[in-house]
């Protein structure tokens, strides 16, 4: 049986854009800090946004015939990573930790969700071929 070759380009581009959008992403939690109020919406927006954004773009870049399916994993990564990263933090913290903390754990573990996934999904495609 024939191994399949590993693609070492898509590898580098997609887990790059990973690294690029969780480093945007640590950054402006950072600049949010632990207040949470009108002032802080955009930077935590970014915080769930970044790194999914940069997952798909870089799978664009790296394979620009999976756009489609591209778009719904990163999509779909985006969504569910959420109802994910609320429900670890409410195996973590109680309501009243998570409040006071300005749900810290939250947006780290939604941070670790999405390297862990634009890793995973680096790996799984750079181990299939190219969509036709």
């Amino acid at each position: 049986m024939r191994q399949r070759p590993f693609d070492l380009r898509s590898l580098t581009l997609i887990l790059s854009a990973t690294a690029i959008g969780a480093a945007w992403a640590t950054y402006n939690l950072m600049l949010a800090g632990a207040v949470r109020d009108d002032s802080t919406v955009r930077p935590l927006v970014w915080v769930v946004f970044a790194t999914p954004l940069a997952v798909l773009l870089g799978w664009l870049v790296a394979r620009p015939r999976e756009a489609g399916l591209a778009a719904a994993c990163c999509f779909s990564l985006y969504f569910f990573s959420f109802f994910i990263a609320q429900r670890i933090e409410t195996l973590i913290r109680s309501p009243d930790q998570a409040a006071a903390s300005g749900h810290s754990a939250y947006f780290w573990t939604m941070i670790g969700i999405h390297v862990l996934a634009g890793a995973g999904l680096a790996i799984w495609r750079v181990t299939k071929p190219v969509l036709p």
